[in-house]
Formats: C-alpha cells, structure tokens, sequence
C-alpha cells in the first residue's frame, strides 16, 4: 500500500490547482458571444439590411425565395422588426430579387 499514486495532500493540491485553471479560464474567455451592435442604419458589421420584415415566419419566406436565386442572406432580430442582412457583394442582388416580388 506503500505504492500510493500520491498523498491526499498531493491530490487535493492538483484539485485545486485544476479548479483555480478553470476558474481563470472561465473568467478570461467566458463572457459569452459579444456581437456586433448595429450603426444607426441598422446593418451589423459588414451586413447590410436588404429587407425588414415584422414576423420570422415572413422572413423565413424571404430568406428561402432568396435562397432559391442563390443570393445568402441572413436573419437578424431588430427594434424595428426582423432584418434580412447580406453582405455588400450580395446586397444589389438580395434588393434586385426582393423588389420584383
């Protein structure tokens, strides 16, 4: 019994030792998803706003008929209602798509 993996003293050490770790991992990188706040006009980061619509289930509808014309979109709870949000180089296209419905 001589052949112990390590003395409760060292065992309970590397415990603590692993909870102070986590402690200050969590404290360094646990604050959780920040996000990009909107400008004044809506858009987030580099997406603009191509479409605000007052239900997901619309933006749902939207998102798809612009999927099918293979321009990508995201959706975007707003103040204002929910945004449809592309990209520069998808936006002409998203509007163009949008505006013949």
């Amino acid at each position: 019994m001589t052949d112990m993996v390590g003395s409760v003293t060292e065992i309970l050490l590397a415990i603590s030792m692993i909870i102070l770790l986590a402690g200050i991992l969590r404290y360094t990188f646990g604050r959780g998803p920040q996000g990009a706040l909107p400008d004044e006009n809506g858009d987030l980061g580099l997406l603009e706003t191509v479409a605000v619509v007052p239900t997901r289930e619309a933006a749902d509808v939207l998102v798809a008929k612009l999927a099918r014309e293979k321009v990508r979109v995201t959706v975007s709870k707003g103040v204002d209602g929910w945004r449809l949000l592309a990209f520069p180089s998808d936006a002409d296209d998203a509007r163009l798509v949008l505006h013949d419905l």
